[in-house]
């Protein structure tokens, strides 16, 4: 109840302006209670962040387990992430306005996508990383903008597999 409340406040105003005063108020509970969970409003915001990415990751998670190949599962990438972007748009907001790209938790989600489509490389490739973050810093732009998924997917997909250099 309190990240729910607190999730949709950082949607409404700006995230990184939003005080545990209003989140208490929006909640209907005590400014104490709330900073006995999160300590101050960098630990709020922490928490919505962290919980924004793991509903992000478990969207993502489905169409990964039923990929066989990297092109599968950069598409599933894509495809769920846009559905994200698209369902959860006040979410995505939130992260994106609140510098959710950089934080620690997301880098994790990054390095296990960046695996899943290195094609059983030990070390993920360079391409692959350029994908995911390729992926998550233009998703939000290509949603706003109709772009289809697979159309996506095809052009992040010659990252994977860049030509060589002359």
């Amino acid at each position: 109840m309190l990240l729910d409340a607190a999730e949709a406040l950082m949607a409404e105003l700006d995230p990184l302006t939003v005080s545990l005063e209003q989140v208490a108020a929006a909640a209907g509970t005590s400014r104490p209670l709330l900073h006995a969970y999160f300590g101050d409003r960098r630990g709020l915001l922490d928490a919505v962040q962290v919980r924004v990415v793991r509903r992000l990751d478990e969207w993502v998670e489905h169409g990964l387990k039923r990929s066989r190949t990297p092109r599968e599962a950069l598409l599933a990438m894509v495809t769920a992430t846009f559905s994200f972007v698209d369902q959860e748009t006040d979410s995505w907001r939130v992260l994106m306005a609140s510098g959710g790209l950089d934080h620690p938790d997301l880098h994790a989600v990054r390095t296990r996508w960046s695996d899943a489509l290195a094609d059983a490389d030990p070390s993920p490739s360079l391409g692959a990383q350029a994908a995911v973050g390729a992926l998550l810093s233009g998703a939000g732009g290509w949603v706003a903008r109709g772009e289809e998924p697979g159309a996506v997917a095809a052009v992040l997909g010659r990252l994977l597999r860049p030509e060589p250099a002359p």
